[in-house]
């Protein structure tokens, strides 16, 4: 080929056409790193917020090579077609009302909140986070070690009085077995708090984080006498299979000396009611409801067999083994706990067992139905009747055949009758057919004989799904799985320990995810459902809303949200990492927890409602930018500032409610209501009730306009010192806001408009030059406030009622401008290496295309034949000269 040319693969123009195109490509991909990252939370992980895997719909009939299936769903379903929404509006009437000893309460999980403070040891769920990019989320959590105690005050303000949490088994246990007097005091503080403020703890022993490590002769710490039974039932047990460990757990039968844990091996067994016998015998005191393990059939068919979850085990039969060792760990633990413990400590034990429904999708087929029973064996029988009749149901026999492992007469004596009460964790449904026994029917490759869908016959979705694909909503799949429930198993007592949804509220902005209106719906229709089952005679005690904080939500990270209350998990809404705001769904929930759809007002009421002193005494000490303040707080100070005004309470009452109460509607977090309360709201009423509208509304016009206003002052877009006349207005209406006498209604009404005139002026002047006035500029403090805008005014009041008032947490107009300078100037390095390699780059492309131009017309201006090289090397004849010929022209080779 002629070197001429100016193309040529392999060439000097070529590589270095090649080099130039690298390097900025490097350059790109790392300032989209840069930005992905975020400037607030820039050493968080970058992928703590992205899921691990990818959401796509699994084949329900390609190949059982597991191995194979890189698309599995992040789902307790295999396939489950997407229909997101929300639920209708359920009402409960006056004649809807849960029987008075009804239980409601919240749950989370030690992994998914704690952290890893206290210098946790690793748990399998941190080396999985670590593999799949969610580590620094993972470690993270919501930083409830280190704010146990405000976290408690929180939930007592929030009016819970039931609590289910979760212990982390690394950080009660050494690596050599031996109890963790950190890990204790931690819980034993938790537990107090509890205590203090009139919250009974639910405590499940393990939720999915095994210990990553432990030593010992049964790689454990087990052997020291306490467990020898649990060792020669597992012996007896491979004896009586004529089966070594390894043939049928795929783990070595080998005595490690150190270890994780793992539910394969039998001898986590041991390893497990030696843990449990240790927090029944330091905690057990304290608590008087237990559960053992929560979610086996999650664990055993998400963490062993497609390996979505820790420890990412992919395998047909190993759930089976995990399965099964794990019922004989919760039987060996509930043994201890009855024998040593349960009589004095005079507590309740049982296992969460999570069970979604299974609708036959044509009732009237009769194999579509005896389909939909099979499938409910699987999904409630699997765990639940070794629970009740000491063995696996008979549909599971016959298909799975040796592959189910099989308990011995000791083990299914121990497992039967071994829970005193029925712990249930539901979330979905979905349609079964009929089908012919296949691995090919199961995302799982475990041979079924009934497929599974979320579409009918007709098309129809069995219901909307939320933030979550698996997700499916079905309300009367809950109502059919309680009845089943006391149904099969003679009527147990029984409470829903989880039910909840993935729902991120109805937008982007803080306020649209308060706002979280499919939750509100989810909630009221599973109660409604719930009641219709205690109504058929279904023994349902209680109902446990999960979660109360949004969580590291597993293989999820920080991506999907389940909380009643928001975390700010990056400091993506303007506070700081972590700061937790209660949305709709909280609100919505509370009046069930305080009894309000209760006969008799329920438990709550006969326990005795937290009084007004007692709640302003929670929040006492507490962050309110970090522990958003509740709507109904502010409210509640309100109502007594206006019976104070009306000569009701004493001025010593009125200062300490105006500083505490409404004064915290400038300065806190959450809770302000904007000035279109005021128009909607003031200047009507004439009745006492109106009255203390009037006088709230007028505060809250008052603290929303020193906080537009101050913002405005403080915007980043219009640089500089302050105007004199806002530093002087700002410093009149705080002392307004903060005074102990009382000022009159139409003196605050009239400070606010002179604020608020200072606010517009000062926010024209600092985004006029940018041209941000849009119909949803986020930077308009005309258009948050829409004083003289109508329906948007409207829109605004109805809003704030309902929550309290807009967050000024996320503020609409300085957060945009500070964040996009925050990032051009972060960027500022990243961009001028682009830049500057770009211009660079472009500069050697043309030097080489004028230098192949001359070459093409005989010219040599570059060096044609001996090198390009010595077109580019200052001197390089004298060099040659002063060589000699030969070494000059070996010089020129090179």
């Amino acid at each position: 080929p002629d070197r001429r040319t100016l193309v040529v693969s392999g060439s000097p123009v070529a590589m270095r056409v090649r080099a130039v195109l690298v390097c900025f490509t490097l350059v790109v991909v790392s300032a989209c790193a840069f930005e992905t990252r975020g400037v607030i939370g820039a050493s968080r992980d970058s992928d703590s917020s992205r899921r691990a895997f990818p959401l796509k719909h699994a084949d329900r009939r390609a190949s059982t090579d597991l191995a194979a299936h890189t698309d599995l769903p992040l789902a307790r379903l295999g396939n489950s077609a997407h229909a997101q929404g929300a639920l209708p509006v359920t009402h409960f009437g006056d004649e809807d009302k849960f029987p008075s000893d009804f239980v409601f309460g919240v749950a989370t999980s030690a992994f998914q909140v704690e952290g890893d403070g206290g210098d946790r040891p690793s748990s399998i769920w941190d080396d999985f986070a670590d593999e799949h990019g969610l580590g620094n989320a993972a470690r993270q959590g919501i930083r409830h070690w280190e704010h146990v105690r405000d976290d408690v005050k929180y939930m007592a303000r929030a009016g819970v009085k039931h609590y289910r949490f979760s212990l982390s088994w690394p950080r009660l246990q050494h690596e050599n077995g031996e109890p963790n007097e950190q890990g204790y005091a931690f819980y034993e503080k938790l537990l107090k708090a509890l205590a203090e403020n009139g919250i009974q703890p639910y405590v499940t022993l393990h939720h999915w984080d095994l210990p990553a490590k432990l030593c010992g002769p049964s790689s454990g710490g087990v052997g020291d006498g306490d467990n020898d039974d649990v060792e020669n039932s597992e012996k007896k047990k491979d004896d009586d299979n004529g089966v070594e460990n390894s043939d049928k757990n795929g783990v070595e039968n080998s005595e490690k000396k150190c270890g994780p844990v793992d539910w394969r091996d039998p001898r986590s067994v041991a390893q497990f009611t030696k843990y449990a016998t240790q927090v029944f015998e330091r905690l057990g005191d304290k608590v008087k409801f237990w559960t053992t393990l929560n979610e086996p059939k999650t664990v055993a068919d998400l963490g062993y067999g497609a390996g979505q979850h820790a420890p990412g085990v992919v395998s047909t039969t190993a759930p089976l083994v995990a399965g099964h060792n794990m019922l004989l760990a919760h039987a060996f633990a509930v043994k201890a706990y009855r024998e040593k413990f349960q009589e004095t400590q005079t507590g309740k034990i049982s296992i969460n067992v999570n069970s979604d429904w299974r609708e036959p999708l044509d009732a009237t087929n009769e194999k579509h139905v005896a389909a939909a029973e099979r499938a409910m064996d699987e999904q409630l029988g699997w765990f639940a009747d070794p629970l009740y009749f000491g063995d696996y149901p008979a549909s599971m026999k016959t298909r799975l055949g040796e592959d189910l492992p099989n308990f011995t007469p000791e083990e299914s004596a121990l497992l039967k009758g071994s829970t005193d009460y029925f712990a249930l964790n539901h979330y979905a449904s979905q349609f079964v057919v009929d089908a012919e026994l296949s691995p090919a029917n199961s995302y799982l490759g475990r041979p079924t004989d009934w497929t599974e869908t979320s579409v009918d016959s007709s098309g129809t979705q069995i219901g909307p799904t939320g933030s979550c694909h698996w997700l499916t909503q079905v309300p009367f799949g809950l109502e059919k799985t309680l009845k089943l429930i006391s149904e099969r198993y003679a009527s147990p007592e029984t409470f829903v320990t989880e039910n909840g949804v993935c729902a991120d509220g109805n937008g982007g902005s803080l306020d649209e995810q308060l706002n979280d209106e499919t939750r509100v719906n989810f909630f009221n229709a599973y109660l409604k459902s719930t009641l219709n089952a205690v109504k058929q005679s279904a023994n349902v005690k209680g109902y446990f809303a999960w979660s109360f904080f949004d969580n590291f939500e597993w293989a999820d990270g920080t991506a999907i949200r389940f909380g009643m209350v928001h975390v700010d998990h990056g400091g993506d809404f303007g506070g700081e990492w972590s700061a937790r705001r209660g949305k709709e769904s909280l609100r919505n929930y509370r009046e069930f927890m305080l009894g309000k759809h209760s006969g008799n007002g329920g438990v709550t009421s006969r326990m005795g409602e937290e009084t007004i002193s007692r709640l302003k005494e929670l929040r006492e000490g507490m962050d309110d930018s970090f522990y958003g303040v509740f709507d109904w707080e502010t409210d509640r100070s309100a109502s007594e500032h206006v019976e104070a005004e009306a000569g009701t309470e004493s001025d010593t009452v009125v200062a300490t409610t105006n500083r505490n109460g409404i004064a915290a509607l400038g300065a806190s977090s959450l809770g302000r209501r904007g000035l279109s309360d005021r128009k909607s709201k003031l200047g009507e009423a004439t009745t006492h009730d109106s009255a203390k509208e009037k006088v709230a509304d007028a505060y809250a016009a008052l603290a929303a306009a020193v906080e537009a206003l101050r913002q405005a002052e403080t915007s980043i877009t219009a640089p500089g010192p302050r105007d004199p006349e806002a530093e002087t207005l700002l410093a009149q209406a705080e002392l307004v806001l903060s005074q102990a006498e009382r000022p009159r209604t139409d003196a605050l009404l009239a400070t606010a408009e002179q604020v608020l005139a200072v606010a517009k002026r000062d926010d024209a002047v600092a985004h006029g030059a940018l041209d941000v006035r849009k119909a949803d500029a986020t930077g308009s403090v005309n258009a948050f406030f829409a004083l003289d805008d109508g329906a948007n005014s409207q829109n605004f009041a109805t809003n704030g009622a309902n929550r309290g008032g807009y967050s000024m947490d996320d503020p609409l107009w300085r957060n945009t401008a500070k964040k996009h300078l925050e990032y051009f100037i972060s960027m500022k390095p990243v961009w001028m290496a682009t830049v500057t390699g770009v211009l660079f780059g472009l500069f050697l492309i043309a030097i080489q295309v004028a230098c192949n131009l001359a070459r093409q017309k005989g010219g040599k201006a570059c060096g044609a034949n001996e090198g390009e090289v010595k077109s580019l090397v200052p001197g390089y004849k004298k060099a040659k000269a002063s060589f000699g010929k030969d070494e000059g022209a070996k010089y020129g080779a090179k």
